[in-house]
């Protein structure tokens, strides 16, 4: 019988619609929803201070108290991805940062705006989980460092717009802008996850059966908590979160207060750190996976930065934003490393999510710890260069227990 074609573009279209490479797009955008939300706070950092008459250590308490939900939602997270589905999950994510959102434009004093953030927490640490977890089904062993490669980007893409279109939203509308521009990407983007990511799709690591769903067993959760080198590629996050996290969030500040330099400007410069994230990830992604190793894009990025953070306090504007390029650079492999190690270490896709769980326990450590400490340094007296010293040791940290940690 003659075919017209016609019956196939419907089919090519949805296979399309299946592919790996479409869901890994949806995957990512909806990532960058909680990464806009998270560091929405650094831009604007000075006027939130003004804004709720809160000091240095009091306001970074804004960024950190995003990570408290996060680092005690971490293993649940795992449990709900199991439980309910990647797709049931993911829009619960996208829920609580709307929610979270929402609450935070609204807010009027600073214990409402940290009830916020805690819920815009629980967003982030939900999707920190499930987004690599579909990742590790949807992509074989042979393209998943790309993959996760390209979905490491959400951070650094994410908090790039914010440094440069939080202040232009301050100028016109305040602080209550960036929020309301957060709670509204994330209003569409979950519009899109809703459509485009189905539960029944079939998977490309595993082609004959859908993704699957089923219980943890007794075993299961034991051979992911009891694992040793998962632990250690989780402390390795811990410590990137942290000196990384830290001068994301103080850098601005630091350029506006120390070297006169305006807001705007200011995030202007330490945006260019996320600029060359986005260039890293996918970068390290592709050498990760001919060199075949996670190890060596863990382990020396760590002891360059070392050697990076202390050399910021006497820097001016134009050897600042070098140093901000070349950190941004080489800590950009790190993530690519952890995010497909921590899949691979467990030996098994299907433990993906638990896998995750674990490493959001190091990532939202990190994340909590190194703000509130640098903060701390700042506000106790030891002044700015003591606070970037203390970015050396913890690097370093990271960079041991890479290089101890069994990594395929």
């Amino acid at each position: 019988m003659h075919d017209t074609g016609v019956s196939k573009e419907p089919l090519r279209h949805e296979r399309s619609l299946q592919s790996p490479w479409f869901i890994l797009i949806i995957v990512l955008l909806t990532s960058i929803a909680a990464t806009l939300n998270q560091f929405k706070v650094p831009p604007v950092m000075p006027l939130l201070m003004e804004a709720f008459s809160q000091s240095a250590s009091r306001a970074s308490l804004l960024m950190s108290s995003f990570a408290i939900t996060g680092l005690f939602l971490a293993i649940p997270a795992g449990f709900i991805l199991q439980k309910l589905g990647y797709r049931v999950t993911g829009l619960l994510a996208i829920f609580a940062l709307i929610l979270g959102a929402g609450i935070g434009a609204l807010s009027t004093g600073m214990s409402l705006m940290l009830a916020s953030r805690l819920i815009e927490g629980a967003g982030m640490s939900l999707i920190s989980v499930v987004a690599p977890a579909i990742i590790a089904l949807w992509f074989t062993a042979e393209n998943r460092g790309k993959a996760m490669g390209i979905w490491a980007i959400w951070v650094p893409l994410g908090s790039t717009i914010m440094f440069v279109i939080a202040p232009v939203l301050a100028r016109h509308w305040g602080w209550e802008g960036v929020w309301w521009f957060g709670f509204f990407y994330t209003l569409l983007i979950g519009l899109s996850f809703y459509i485009f990511i189905k539960s029944g799709a079939r998977s490309q690591s595993d082609p004959d059966n859908t993704p699957p769903r089923r219980d943890l067993t007794r075993q299961d959760l034991i051979r992911v908590l009891c694992n040793r080198d998962l632990w250690l590629i989780s402390f390795v996050f811990c410590c990137f979160n942290f000196v990384y996290i830290a001068f994301i969030v103080w850098a601005p500040t630091f350029l506006h207060q120390i070297r006169h330099i305006s807001l705007a400007h200011a995030s202007l410069v330490v945006s260019a750190t996320s600029v060359l994230t986005i260039i890293a990830s996918p970068t390290a992604g592709w050498i990760s996976d001919k060199i075949g190793s996670r190890k060596l894009i863990c382990v020396l990025p760590l002891i360059l930065m070392a050697a990076l953070f202390p050399l910021n306090f006497n820097a001016g504007e134009t050897l600042f934003l070098v140093l901000a390029i070349a950190i941004g650079f080489v800590g950009g492999f790190v993530p690519t490393g952890v995010f497909s190690a921590g899949v691979e270490v467990v030996g098994d896709e299907k433990l993906g999510g638990m896998a995750m769980a674990v490493i959001q326990i190091g990532q939202n450590s990190g994340m909590l710890l190194g703000p509130l400490v640098f903060g701390w340094l700042l506000e106790s007296g030891a002044g700015w260069q003591t606070a970037f010293w203390i970015l050396t040791p913890v690097s370093i940290l990271g960079a041991i227990s890479a290089w101890i940690a069994k990594m395929k």
